[in-house]
């Protein structure tokens, strides 16, 4: 689990990001030119279509603090993004995963506990790191509105989360001896993100990209059901879990409109 990040703790943070940059950028390097084959320029897009070759799973689930993992099964690692979490969220996990999928040799060990922490952090720092362009530029561009409105503008462009922007900003700030900046960013760090809608819908931003997407996806398992049922039409067993995995989605699907009612 990632650590808690709060405007205590936040330099620590920032300290521990300098130490592994180097190892965070070549990754990003990677899936730059080895899994962007097309050309993508939407990150959030790209770290999706990556995770769906890996066999992802999407599935809202009422818990605000669980926003994605890799689960292990006969050694096939598939990733799952809780969908009930605000769609800028779901594409920072899913670059979260990624790292894990990808470039994480220590955590699906489980021996180690202080080298998984470490992980947990680059993974987070890798995930901050797809962000794309100048980010302190374009917030130093923005007109003269309140702060918690820029970061919006900026977390709207960026495609990322609330304290993902926060943190950025803060490490070009201190790169920048921008103090005023420093300032602002620990004052507003701990911003209650419930609010974040209303202030989208205030400046006008789509606010769809800080509420859920509810989506409800398994990839590719029933394809994989369906070619096996194919392969041995006389195994029962295999037209058993189409059945169960339906019965499966039919009750989420229901779950997630009541939601929306």
């Amino acid at each position: 689990m990632s650590e808690k990040i709060t405007a205590a703790n936040l330099d620590t943070v920032i300290q521990k990001n300098k130490e592994i940059n180097s190892e965070v950028m070549q990754c990003v390097r990677t899936i730059e030119t080895k899994y962007n084959p097309m050309g993508m320029n939407s990150n959030a897009l790209l770290s999706f279509q990556i995770l769906r070759e890996e066999g992802l799973i999407q599935l809202p689930i009422e818990n605000p603090h669980w926003c994605g993992a890799i689960f292990v099964r006969d050694e096939k690692r598939i990733p799952v993004i809780n969908t009930a979490r605000p769609r800028v969220n779901q594409y920072f996990s899913a670059w979260h995963e990624v790292y894990h999928l990808y470039f994480d040799k220590v955590s699906f060990d489980h021996v180690i506990d202080s080298e998984c922490i470490l992980e947990e952090r680059k993974a987070e720092y890798f995930a901050s790191k797809m962000l794309r362009g100048n980010l302190l530029s374009f917030y130093n561009s923005l007109d003269d509105v309140d702060f918690i409105q820029k970061i919006c503008q900026c977390m709207s462009v960026f495609e990322a989360p609330y304290k993902a922007v926060l943190i950025s900003l803060y490490e070009s700030a201190l790169d920048n001896n921008n103090e005023k900046l420093c300032e602002d960013i620990k004052k507003n760090f701990d911003f209650s993100q419930d609010k974040l809608v209303s202030v989208f819908q205030e400046s006008g931003l789509d606010d769809a990209l800080v509420k859920p997407s509810n989506t409800v996806s398994f990839g590719k398992l029933n394809s994989i059901i369906s070619s096996k049922i194919e392969e041995n039409p006389d195994l029962n067993y295999h037209k058993d879990n189409q059945e169960y995995l339906k019965t499966i989605f039919q009750k989420i699907s229901v779950l997630k409109d009541n939601n929306n009612d």
